[in-house]
């Protein structure tokens, strides 16, 4: 499956191996970026209901959409190749368990600061969760790694800004499920990446 890069051998082997082979590692991966950058369009239709309920001016909006972008940012910068010195498992881990008590605290918030605090939560998890996919996919596939991390984070937005639409007009509370289904969703992937083998 992995055309890109020698296969290893001896010790090695052996510390690379996983309870998931290659192509269902490549497959977890890859979800892994949908849902990361889902969530983080999944707010966005929610902010009018935000804004509703709580008050908050228009430039409010701004301001949480700039935290994000500043956490992303910061998050890339410090500890985008830090899974090439420490693995991949033990970021994904980390940026996974970060995200989802960003979902908690989306689920729960009352108020503008915990709205802002989710937020910047979820950035840190996502610049640490990219840079660990996006060299995790390389490393286990190049075409197929260079074509995944590409589409992989536009697709995330596009289903999780639409799923949030869809959850906000047709279901109750939607403030709080759709956090809880992808709450569910990263739960799920992070118990893979605790099988997956190491690249």
């Amino acid at each position: 499956f992995n055309a890109a890069a020698p296969a290893p051998t001896g010790r090695h082997r052996r510390g690379l191996a996983g309870r998931l082979g290659p192509r269902a590692g490549f497959a977890l991966q890859t979800s892994m970026i949908v849902s990361f950058l889902a969530a983080s369009a999944a707010p966005t239709p929610l902010y009018a209901v935000y804004q509703q309920a709580w008050g908050f001016a228009p430039v409010t909006i701004t301001v949480i959409f700039g935290v994000y972008a500043v956490a992303v940012l910061s998050s890339l910068l410090v500890v985008g190749a830090l899974s090439d010195h420490i693995g991949r498992r033990p970021v994904l881990l980390v940026a996974a368990a970060l995200q989802a008590a960003a979902m908690v605290v989306f689920a729960t918030a009352g108020s503008v600061e915990t709205l802002m605090a989710a937020r910047i939560t979820q950035g840190l998890a996502t610049g640490a969760a990219t840079g660990a996919l996006g060299a995790g996919l390389l490393d286990l596939h190049r075409t197929r790694g260079t074509l995944a991390n590409g589409a992989g984070p536009f697709a995330g937005m596009a289903l999780g800004a639409l799923g949030s639409s869809l959850l906000v007009a047709y279901l109750p509370a939607p403030t709080r499920l759709v956090y809880l289904v992808l709450l569910a969703i990263l739960l799920a992937q992070a118990g893979g990446v605790a099988l997956m083998g190491e690249t």
